[in-house]
């Protein structure tokens, strides 16, 4: 679950920024153009660390990068690699539609932390699947960092590349 989730939470973006946006930007306001670049997007699951990068092109694509020999996944000593798209719905409303598994949609509100360096990520439950008449509440969250060096998966192997 959290696996769909992290792709999700990127692409599918409703977002509310908050306090320590990058100076001079509107913090009620997010354009595509803030969150493209490479984001570190691992998460912990119990006490292990799932190593996991993401990707925000200026188009809105979103490229997952997942590594499957981390202590979470135990695999190959190479990157699961996913991908979906990120519309702006309305406002900071965006729409995160990615091909992981099955087609999936979520939405997302994003907060930024550390002068723009940081971003907290919370997937919404748009459709109220608890039933509380909350249509909005949040069921996930993570914390992303910018990478200062996008090119640090350029040399990377695919597990799709060892398969073949």
């Amino acid at each position: 679950m959290s696996q769909i989730y992290s792709v999700a939470a990127i692409i599918s973006v409703s977002m509310m920024l908050t306090a320590c946006a990058p100076s001079g930007q509107d913090v009620t306001q997010v354009e595509m153009k803030d969150l493209v670049g490479l984001w570190n997007s691992s998460e912990s699951v119990g006490m292990k660390q799932d190593k996991m990068y993401t990707r925000i092109t200026s188009s809105g694509s979103i490229i997952e990068y997942d590594y499957d020999g981390d202590a979470v996944d135990q695999g190959l000593g190479c990157y699961q690699v996913n991908t979906g798209t990120l519309k702006r719905v309305d406002g900071n409303h965006y729409l995160v539609t990615t091909d992981m598994l099955v087609t999936k949609q979520f939405d997302v509100e994003l907060e930024w932390l550390d002068a723009g360096n940081a971003l907290k990520v919370y997937v919404l439950d748009t459709n109220d699947q608890d039933g509380d008449g909350d249509a909005t509440e949040t069921i996930d969250s993570q914390i992303w960092t910018r990478e200062a060096d996008d090119s640090i998966l350029d040399n990377e192997p695919s597990c799709k590349d060892q398969v073949e």
